[in-house]
């Protein structure tokens, strides 16, 4: 009999253990694994049972709303209103890849006696991330399914609950043949599947620094890797911007999930005119958040830090960024509500944005750099080795669409950040990430074609 090693979850709301979770065992995945190979080639051939499979799986999640809600707010520490916007976040991605497969073409003829068949590379290998612990599933589940393809999950494990509870649902809707999961923390395994003749794409999200060695990986057994990694994300205020509005979605965007997110801004770049008044509204907002418990207050606007590892990591920063000259300009005291792991809205302002042009911020910290050289700046950001998302505020059209001309971001909001959508590609470039999620573009990624030409005397 194996030995099945259990783990503690810790939740960042309290500091302790809340449940315990357990590996998947090597008889167990076998099988699993066996039942992919053996099953799903053959059912999700036809695109109708693939649209069919996905919305099995989303009406699936929403029979379980309230248990999901439950479970990515004890385990990652979002609020409630968060955890409820996750579970329609997660479903979309189903929903439309459903609605997309219907007029999908995967058999193009294009002369006579010759078509163009679009077929999977192979076994998905989805590895997810902990930001977004059931959004971060679907999305993968909705390209590579949607592709024709079974699907291998390894979740994360600081979203080891979520992705659980979405295995069950899984099972009890008869799709276990079609997705199985490898919770675990033996990383061996996950470098022996990758080389396995069954995967033909390795889908991960998360560091850049893992992103590459599983680049590397994937490469040498010539597998697809798609990649969404760190990213280096600006937010530009020019001097003719509508600075409450550019204010308050700043504000939203860096305090969401507690800054937890691919697309949160690591640093806000302000144009001189307008710097002390738009830092004067950005610390009006910034003090009417604060983060607590979300286990325990229904209304918090703000959650805590992951773990406390990360927010360790936080204060060892802000110590470079004293060192550095940065100085801190907000930063409300820290109301100790319980042992959980939390850090309220900060902001430095530097004269070089080094340090925030280096690291991706996982955290409501927020740098500010004073510019009046628009070409200096341009030529900044396009310098900037993790190009995943930028924001940039200004009421001139015409000028913001030359600004960005030549500056290479995964996605680019102009006087807005709502970027992100199931219908839309995602990914950025450089050190940001490798091809694309969501959408056909998504889809794309997990495919390649087979070129028939037929001839009958």
């Amino acid at each position: 009999m194996e030995n099945k090693e259990q783990f503690k979850c810790i939740s960042p709301n309290t500091g302790e253990a809340f449940d315990t979770w357990t590996q998947t065992s090597v008889s167990e995945f076998s099988s699993a694994l066996e039942r992919l190979n053996d099953k799903s080639f053959i059912e999700l051939s036809e695109a109708s049972n693939r649209a069919s499979a996905l919305i099995l799986l989303s009406n699936a999640i929403e029979k379980a709303r309230e248990e999901f809600e439950g479970l990515i707010v004890a385990e990652v520490g979002k609020t409630q209103l968060e955890a409820k916007a996750e579970i329609d976040y997660a479903k979309s991605f189903l929903i439309y890849m459903s609605d997309l497969l219907s007029s999908a073409n995967f058999k193009e003829e294009i002369e006579d006696g010759r078509w163009i068949n679009t077929v999977p590379l192979g076994l998905g290998l989805l590895i997810t991330p902990y930001n977004d612990p059931l959004a971060g599933i679907t999305r993968k589940i909705a390209n590579c399914i949607g592709s024709g393809a079974g699907a291998i999950i390894k979740p994360p494990e600081l979203g080891i609950k979520t992705a659980s509870k979405l295995e069950e649902v899984i099972g009890l809707e008869k799709l276990d043949h079609l997705m199985c999961f490898l919770k675990t923390k033996d990383r061996e395994i996950i470098k022996q599947l990758m080389h396995s003749r069954e995967i033909g794409v390795i889908s991960f999200t998360g560091s850049t620094e893992v992103g590459k060695i599983l680049s590397i990986n994937a490469g040498s057994g010539l597998k697809r890797f798609v990649g969404e990694l760190g990213g280096i994300n600006p937010f530009i205020i020019f001097s003719d911007a509508d600075i409450e509005k550019a204010v308050t979605d700043l504000v939203i965007r860096k305090t969401k999930a507690a800054g937890q997110a691919c697309s949160a801004q690591n640093i806000l770049f302000l144009e001189k005119d307008i710097a002390n008044d738009v830092i004067e509204k950005i610390e009006s907002k910034f003090f009417e958040i604060e983060s607590l418990p979300t286990d325990k207050y229904a209304s918090a606007l703000m959650g805590p830090i992951r773990t406390k590892k990360a927010l360790k990591d936080l204060y060892s920063f802000e110590e470079r960024l004293n060192q550095s000259g940065a100085r801190c300009i907000i930063n409300k005291n820290q109301k100790h509500v319980g042992d959980g792991f939390f850090y309220n809205p900060a902001a430095y302002l530097c004269e070089e944005p080094d340090l925030f042009m280096e690291h991706e911020i996982f955290a409501p910290l927020l740098g500010i750099c004073v510019f009046d050289d628009r070409k200096s700046l341009k030529k900044l950001l396009h310098n900037n080795q993790q190009p995943l998302v930028l924001y940039a505020y200004s009421q001139d059209h015409t000028f913001l669409n030359q600004f960005i001309t030549s500056l290479n971001y995964g996605s680019i909001g102009l006087n807005n950040t709502g970027i992100q959508g199931a219908q839309a590609p995602t990914g950025g470039f450089k050190e940001a990430g490798l091809g694309r999620e969501g959408g056909a573009w998504g889809l794309s990624e997990f495919t390649t074609t087979i070129n028939v030409k037929e001839v009958f005397s």
